[in-house]
């Protein structure tokens, strides 16, 4: 029981990552030039971007943890778990 609740946080935060990249504009990145819509769900650009966090340039990891840690703490579920661990 506690490994899909486990499963089923990372997932949120991993979307809230991915959103966090179209709110920087990051996700421009990650599809064609020709495309205006999403070409990957949320999810799926957060574990894009999950991957080179620890060797990504500064300024570029300060713009998406800024706006990464914006979006967990207007989840009042996200916050109240955080405040727990």
């Amino acid at each position: 029981m506690t490994g899909w609740f486990l499963l089923a946080v990372a997932r949120v935060l991993l979307t809230l990552l991915g959103a966090a990249s179209e709110q920087t504009g990051l996700d421009k990145t990650l599809k064609a030039s020709t495309t205006k819509k999403r070409t990957h769900s949320l999810w799926r650009q957060g574990q894009y971007w999950h991957h080179p966090l620890p060797f990504m340039k500064e300024e570029r990891l300060v713009l998406l943890m800024s706006a990464f840690g914006q979006l967990v703490a207007a989840q009042p579920l996200m916050t109240e778990m955080m405040g727990i661990l």
